[in-house]
């Protein structure tokens, strides 16, 4: 049997599969799933990336309930097999909580670190400012990412900040921006994510993953929130790369 390439736009997991089960595993049961076999790898490519979904044909429409289930998390060895050029891991930090805040970003390419970010230090945060702060920025790279033709995927470990761009912020928009019971904290933060997320959402994934369980990615991303409410960055500013990751990894905690 030839080898088939499964896309999966809309599912548990967005990329490219090489097996019916796990392209399955994706979309049974997701509602608004959205997949498509391909002949080629380089024709699955080309259609994540959203170049030639058009004139490859329509994606497959897998019928299913909105479950309205939170974000399920990633293991290590998920985030390492997933099949993206461009890993982007975000995370924020506070001291005390409300008190000092700031976010960290580490990207990824092929595998390999190539970018630390950290900043934009509040002296009046929350931990749940500064974990909205670090996903938006890391949407602001992802966007650069999809526009040089680049799988990408966001890793965070904030439950609150995924859900509030992805999920929850859909229908705070359909009832201008109002729900029940009070103000929605955060909107200022919200909603430019959100809608830089609306333009993305097709090309980049934002997944879970567990903060502080040794996942290199966000523990750098931790270190570089940290590092922001050290120096006061105010910006978002990039941390010089070291040869060794180990003096990153060895900074303070948060």
């Amino acid at each position: 049997m030839a080898q088939k390439f499964y896309v999966v736009w809309e599912g548990r997991e967005r990329g490219i599969f090489t097996d019916w089960d796990r392209c399955k595993a994706q979309i049974d049961k997701f509602a608004g799933a959205r997949y498509k076999s391909f002949k080629t790898r380089a024709e699955a490519e080309a259609a994540f990336r959203g170049s030639s979904e058009a004139s490859i044909g329509k994606p497959h429409k897998a019928v299913a309930r909105n479950t309205g289930k939170v974000p399920r998390t990633y293991s290590a060895a998920e985030v390492a097999e997933l099949p993206v050029h461009t890993k982007i891991f975000a995370d924020g930090g506070c001291e005390p909580n409300p008190g000092k805040a700031g976010s960290g970003v580490a990207v990824y390419r092929d595998g390999l670190v190539d970018e630390l970010w950290y900043g934009l230090y509040n002296p009046r945060g929350t931990n749940n400012t500064a974990e909205l702060n670090a996903l938006h920025q890391a949407l602001l790279m992802a966007e650069k990412e999809i526009e040089s033709e680049v799988t990408v995927a966001i890793f965070c470990d904030s439950r609150y900040a995924i859900q509030c761009v992805t999920q929850w912020a859909v229908s705070w928009e359909k009832k201008g921006w109002k729900k029940p019971g009070g103000d929605i904290k955060n909107l200022d933060l919200i909603q430019p994510a959100y809608a830089l997320f609306t333009r993305l959402k097709k090309s980049v994934q934002v997944l879970h993953v567990n903060g502080h369980t040794g996942l290199e990615g966000n523990e750098l991303a931790d270190r570089m929130s940290i590092h922001g409410i050290d120096t006061k960055e105010k910006a978002f500013a990039r941390y010089e790369t070291p040869e060794s990751l180990d003096a990153v990894l060895a900074m303070r905690k948060g």
